[in-house]
């Protein structure tokens, strides 16, 4: 199966968040969506029979599959590279930044019958399971540890938008290090294609320009 346009998944309501990382993956590379959605798929099938047993025992055995089993962790050797956002990648390597990471275990439940959804905190980025209040958050970075947030704040689920927007906000400033002007400028034309803000589009697009006349 092939992958939507990128432009086309962003422009709707509610996309899925890993069809919409696939996408994004396929403007910067070559991806293979049919072997992640593959993995997706076999993992959700492994996870399946923990589906309402309750939100805790439901994490419990998301730990399990995913870090204990499968080996999912986070890649600490070398943070900034570009690997990291790639879903196809990181369900091949095992290995991703914590959004991504995130994304696979949101996937992965989705497909068990399990409601998770992404959570950006500042600084960092986790899934939470809202089936029960405050919600219970778990860390895909650090082998799905438990998080108890030292002080109470608002926490709520991130939607695909903001989920791909903080993925190549990452992207950006990965290529950029690198000195791959032309990738940064291609992550940074897709920022404009999701719904954004007055504000943060017309800071974008200053971004873009600056970006551009880089490279020329």
């Amino acid at each position: 199966m092939s992958i939507a346009p990128f432009t086309a998944l962003a422009s709707e309501r509610d996309p899925s968040i890993g069809e919409l990382a696939l996408a994004l993956a396929g403007e910067l590379g070559e991806v293979d969506a049919d072997g992640a959605r593959a993995e997706l798929d076999h993992l959700g099938a492994e996870l399946a029979p923990a589906a309402g047993t309750g939100p805790a025992a439901e994490l419990d055995a998301l730990r399990e599959v995913l870090s204990v089993r499968q080996g999912f962790t986070g890649n600490r050797e070398d943070y900034d590279d570009p690997d990291n956002s790639m879903l196809d990648l990181v369900l091949e390597r095992r290995t991703g930044l914590p959004i991504l990471l995130s994304i696979v275990y949101v996937e992965v439940a989705r497909r068990a019958g399990i409601l998770l959804a992404g959570v950006g905190l500042p600084g960092h980025y986790v899934a939470g399971h809202f089936g029960q209040s405050p919600p219970l958050l778990l860390d895909p970075f650090n082998g799905g540890a438990p998080i108890a947030l030292a002080e109470p704040i608002e926490i709520e689920p991130w939607g695909p938008h903001a989920t791909a927007l903080r993925m190549l906000n990452n992207l950006v400033g990965s290529y950029s290090r690198r000195m791959d002007l032309g990738l940064a400028i291609r992550a940074a034309e897709l920022r404009l294609d999701l719904p954004l803000g007055e504000a943060d589009g017309a800071a974008f697009r200053v971004e873009l320009r600056s970006l551009r006349a880089r490279l020329n």
